[in-house]
């Protein structure tokens, strides 16, 4: 049985229809990559925040996580339609949208027969004219049961469900998604994907094949515009959400270069203040901690360890001077920080850490061996911290972006050898721009990451997971 509220689709569908997003153009360089069948556009607006004019499917979206996502989504402007096997359960939650005036539609749908997906997918092909950006696959069950214990019937439940289902929605969604240009799958898996959970070996399997199905589509599927992704929560409660709007301070080298960034951002009514400082020097290091402590009084909300260098250059020519430099400024500036930020981090109550390392702590790249250490010694600091400093309430997670036009790469950049080899390597088929991983590390900062701890979050379009090479 299908509910849909023809007035707001109706909204919906203009509001779509009016969109005119300003794309930024990529280089000559990845132009020519693109020509040549290699890559896509990126696809980058102003509204990076927006999700209004979208669609997407939630299965399982009446209760728990599906039905938070559900909200969420509906605060950020999207056109939903979820699914549940209880009618009388579905109804209650599509009253409560309504009166909300959440645009949610809703069909009765039990994701484990092929048939009724069929029917779900082509119901969701009907009511957004055949395009769709989002498709969450949250449906999940699981049996607490000791592995010898678990019936043929059992195991056939829970693949069926947790597995099968996420596989086919996919497959049947793939034409929406490409439609639309700019799709994205979420699957919602499980810690149990990770880690030995005892009587739950059945449940641990299917959600640790979502994670690797996350990684094979999203190598596979990239060059359709699709991008495919996995949450794995543990023992979750509910979901929080704040805006963003932080008082920010920063720093820099170059004090020239600082004033230009200060008035710039007072122009747009940030605010932001700074001061200059050498982050390698520990005295400086000190000050700048001095300077914060006095600008937000004793507290501090978010850490965010940004400042890196790295010298491209063979092993056996690294000179003692050069490395002192890249280590005290990657990794012990980074350490020193954190230990003088603590007290004000546990002030504040909920504190949170985010380092800037790199995809080279995770593979071995040529020349850039000891930038690769010092970026790899920043992941397993992002892991210890994390576990010993939660009793404060501060978390801490790490990006680790891939490559990123800045001026650390300016002059691999101008390498048209090594941009067309890069661009092949990335499933997205482009380099990533400052502006990707800007918004993840601001989801780390804020509380609807509240549950998010010992993370590194690559952001490299694909590359390090792609075994096509």
């Amino acid at each position: 049985m299908s509910h849909v509220n023809t007035a707001w689709l109706d909204l919906f569908r203009l509001g779509s229809q009016a969109r005119n997003p300003r794309l930024r153009l990529s280089t000559e360089r990845e132009k020519k990559a693109m020509a040549a069948g290699d890559g896509c556009r990126p696809n980058i607006t102003d509204d990076r925040w927006s999700l209004r004019g979208t669609t997407a499917l939630v299965t399982g979206g009446s209760r728990g996580i599906g039905r938070a996502i559900v909200e969420e989504l509906a605060r950020f402007g999207v056109a939903i339609h979820t699914c549940c096997r209880n009618e009388e359960e579905l109804n209650k939650c599509l009253q409560r949208w309504q009166a909300t005036n959440f645009p949610v539609t809703g069909s009765v749908c039990d994701v484990s027969s092929p048939v009724e997906r069929e029917n779900l997918m082509d119901e969701v092909r009907s009511i957004f004219d055949g395009k769709l950006n989002i498709l969450i696959n949250n449906v999940a069950i699981g049996y607490i049961n000791p592995a010898i214990k678990v019936t043929l019937e059992e195991y056939k439940h829970v693949m069926s469900t947790n597995l099968d289902s996420a596989f086919h929605l996919s497959q049947l969604a793939h034409p929406l998604l490409k439609a639309s240009a700019r799709g994205s799958i979420v699957f919602i898996s499980s810690v149990a994907g990770f880690l030995g959970i005892n009587k739950a070996s059945v449940y641990g399997a299917t959600k640790g094949a979502m994670n690797q199905l996350t990684r094979s589509l999203a190598c596979e599927w990239a060059k359709d515009n699709i991008r495919t992704n996995c949450v794995a929560p543990g023992v979750i409660r509910t979901p929080l959400v704040r805006p963003l709007g932080a008082t920010v301070y920063t720093c820099a080298r170059n004090e020239a270069e600082l004033k230009k960034c200060l008035q710039q951002w007072e122009a747009k009514g940030f605010k932001v203040a700074g001061s200059t400082c050498d982050v390698s020097s520990p005295v400086e290091r000190e000050k700048l901690m001095e300077n914060v402590k006095s600008a937000f009084h004793g507290k501090l909300d978010i850490l965010v360890s940004n400042a890196g260098t790295g010298i491209m250059k063979p092993a056996l020519g690294v000179t003692p001077e050069e490395y002192k430099f890249i280590t005290t400024t990657n990794f012990e500036s980074a350490f020193h920080l954190c230990q003088l930020a603590h007290p004000l981090l546990k002030a504040s109550g909920r504190g949170t850490i985010v380092f800037n390392s790199s995809v080279a702590g995770l593979v071995g790249i040529d020349m850039f061996c000891l930038y690769a250490a010092t970026k790899g010694a920043l992941n397993q600091l992002t892991r210890n911290l994390a576990c010993e400093w939660a009793k404060d309430n501060i978390r801490t997670n790490c990006v680790a972006p891939g490559y990123i036009k800045t001026p650390l790469i300016q002059n691999a950049l101008e390498d048209e050898a090594f941009v067309a080899g890069e661009t092949h390597r990335i499933p997205m088929g482009r380099l990533g721009e400052v502006q990707d991983v800007a918004p993840v590390v601001a989801f780390l900062c804020l509380p609807a990451s509240s549950f998010v701890n010992g993370q590194v979050v690559v952001v490299d379009g694909g590359r390090v997971v792609n075994g096509n090479i």
